[in-house]
């Protein structure tokens, strides 16, 4: 599967392409693993500070491969701890940014999920179809879903397999900004590279303390937030930014 996956590094930008056209990135066990490979090696990677995910495919992503889901029994499903999309991509440390055209259905969708700032085309379309099917979401389409757009919003999209246009998706908070089709990567990669030239350990701590969010309460979350603060003084980039400010030019990040 890795032949249908292509990286290119620029910048610090780690520019992932998904491109299995014939089954428009079906998230087939073996796909995901070879995703989930690709962004784990750019995660570890120290002359990356960003990872971007795009397609070259028709669409971004058509959600799990539903004929290998067809022959998998419940033992299969628990055995191999199936979810029908990646893993990895949620857990990376390094900011994602996510270059959206076409569908990100059910899988696909948990995939963008997984990102953390999203650039949709104007032909992008989102949804949870998963109840068409009598399934439902397994990576997080519950979860990552409804804690950013809230339980009204959430709970229309899943039980009712609604498809939703760029622009409503923008409306409700699930992509970042909306571009011209032709401007996507353009966009998304200037996003990325401008991300990377700020300090690395800076901006992998706030995307930490923003999922912190999600799994702590408030009084805990600010109490790490502040640690993560205070270790900003220990960096020569902080001081830099500093002194930078204070003599009216551009810092020179280091790190």
């Amino acid at each position: 599967m890795q032949q249908h996956i292509q990286v290119s590094i620029k910048n610090h930008v780690a520019h992932i392409q998904l491109g299995h056209h014939a089954t428009l990135n079906a998230l087939s066990i073996g796909y995901c693993d070879a995703i989930d490979q690709t962004v784990k090696a750019c995660d570890e990677n120290t002359d990356v500070k960003v990872i971007l995910l795009s397609s070259t495919a028709k669409h971004f992503c058509a959600g799990a491969d539903i004929a290998e889901m067809k022959n998998m029994s419940l033992a299969d499903a628990q055995h191999l701890d199936f979810v029908g999309c990646v893993k990895y991509v949620g857990h990376a440390k390094k900011p994602i940014v996510a270059a959206v055209h076409g569908l990100a259905l059910g899988g696909g969708c948990e995939l963008v999920e997984m990102c953390d700032i999203v650039i949709a085309s104007q032909s992008a379309k989102f949804g949870h179809p998963e109840i068409t099917l009598a399934a439902m979401p397994g990576a997080g389409g519950t979860q990552r879903l409804t804690r950013a757009l809230g339980k009204a919003q959430s709970m229309d999209l899943l039980l009712t397999g609604r498809t939703l246009s760029a622009q409503e998706a923008l409306a409700i908070g699930l992509v970042s900004r909306i571009v011209q089709d032709s401007e996507l990567i353009s966009t998304a990669s200037s996003i990325a590279e401008k991300i990377a030239g700020f300090s690395s350990p800076v901006a992998q701590r706030i995307k930490a303390s923003v999922k912190n969010t999600f799994e702590y309460p408030l009084s805990s979350a600010l109490k790490i937030e502040a640690s993560m603060f205070h270790q900003c003084f220990s960096e020569s980039d902080f001081q830099e930014g500093l002194t930078a400010f204070v003599e009216k030019r551009t810092p020179k990040f280091t790190n």
